[in-house]
């Protein structure tokens, strides 16, 4: 069991685990019973939603036990990241990488490359989500895909924006 351990937290510390968590990680972690439970609720009734499961009892009794496994599942996974932090706040505490530096000028691709490859992460995605749609009765439509994909597309964009914003945070400052 200790190489186990042993082998999570190389893995943890490789991958960037040393790094402060957020205000809401730790206190997901803090709470996982009460993260479980909400978290099942909601997975549940989403899922007898879903099958329609309001009349039918064995189509309930399938969403509650769903809804159950998914409140265990993330309540474990809670325990895991609570022990995690309390690892490092145990032995060295949360060490925060270095901010790095801004990438130079001549690395970054060009401002229409950027576009190019909007435009052709939008078609592509809009076609996926047009595919996946297919499946669904009535089926979406072009337009519903192409805004789907459009907004998928500016999400990962804010979120990579969000990102490197924050990996240039001077450390123990806000800006």
């Amino acid at each position: 069991m200790d190489a186990l351990k042993r082998a999570f937290l190389k893995f943890d510390r490789r991958f960037g685990g040393t790094e402060p968590p957020p205000r809401a990680q730790v206190f997901l972690a803090r709470h996982p019973v009460g993260t479980g439970v909400v978290l099942g609720v909601v997975n549940g009734m989403l899922l007898a939603w879903v099958l329609s499961a309001f009349d039918d009892p064995g189509r309930m009794l399938q969403a509650v036990l769903w809804g159950l496994g998914v409140g265990l599942f993330f309540w474990l996974l809670c325990r895991v990241e609570r022990w995690r932090q309390a690892h490092y706040e145990r032995t060295d505490g949360f060490r925060p990488t270095p901010a790095a530096p801004p990438v130079p000028e001549q690395d970054r691709p060009p401002v229409w490359f950027e576009g190019v490859h909007w435009l052709c992460l939008w078609g592509a995605l809009t076609v996926l989500l047009w595919l996946a749609g297919r499946l669904k009765d009535p089926p979406n439509d072009w337009p519903t895909s192409a805004i789907l994909a459009g907004v998928a597309v500016i999400g990962s964009w804010g979120a990579r924006l969000l990102k490197e914003r924050r990996r240039r945070r001077p450390p123990g400052g806000r800006s």
